[in-house]
């Protein structure tokens, strides 16, 4: 967020802060929710890559055999 827009907000009573902050988590809550978050992206990523035996063959323009 840039500073106007902050400022903005908090001249509007708004206070600016992060998601951890406002859960009241402790260091080792954040690490943990930043683990898994980074874990539920990767796991993610790789599901989109996968690839049935024809969709490969197709892609490298061989037959399924």
């Amino acid at each position: 967020m840039d500073r106007a827009k902050k400022q903005r907000l908090e001249d509007q009573g708004w206070k600016i802060g992060s998601a951890s902050e406002f859960l009241e988590l402790s260091p080792e809550e954040s690490i943990l929710i930043e683990i898994k978050l980074a874990l539920n992206l990767n796991l993610k990523e790789r599901r989109q890559r996968l690839m049935t035996q024809a969709e490969l063959a197709e892609k490298i323009n061989s037959s399924q055999q």
